[in-house]
């Protein structure tokens, strides 16, 4: 399974936990075209490079996988930002995904959207 979709996995299994996000707006890889003109939050999961794997007797047995995730709100997007970051943030981390970089909310100068790219890593075992 790629990051992604283990990632996509665990939050779309979690979505109650996190408030004011829904499925049908957790996205990886890119936006859909019929998900553009939405009053709701927007997710996007995205792979990073591997940071690390670890060796013994030559054999790797672990690797860091890397994953981030960016978050697209409306322009006047009236809901609680830092409770739907917070809730992905706890989410994760119960499932052993830690979060490492938080860009903090943003301003895009073309749409005036508001954006946060959080990065995520997590150990996976050789199999």
């Amino acid at each position: 399974m790629t990051p992604v979709a283990f990632i996509k996995g665990i939050i779309v299994a979690n979505i109650n936990e996190i408030p004011e996000l829904a499925v049908e707006h957790i996205h990886s890889f890119f936006i859909p075209i019929n998900d553009t003109l939405t009053d709701e939050p927007i997710v996007v999961i995205s792979g990073l490079p591997e940071r690390s794997q670890d060796y013994g007797n030559g054999i790797p047995f672990q690797s860091t996988k890397q994953v981030q995730i960016q978050l697209y709100y409306p322009k006047d997007y009236l809901g609680d930002m830092d409770a739907i970051e917070s809730g992905l943030k706890q989410v994760l981390l119960t499932n052993d995904v830690r979060c490492y970089s938080d860009a903090g909310q943003t301003l895009t100068p073309d749409s005036e959207s508001i954006t946060n790219t959080l990065k995520f890593n997590y150990i996976k075992e050789a199999i």
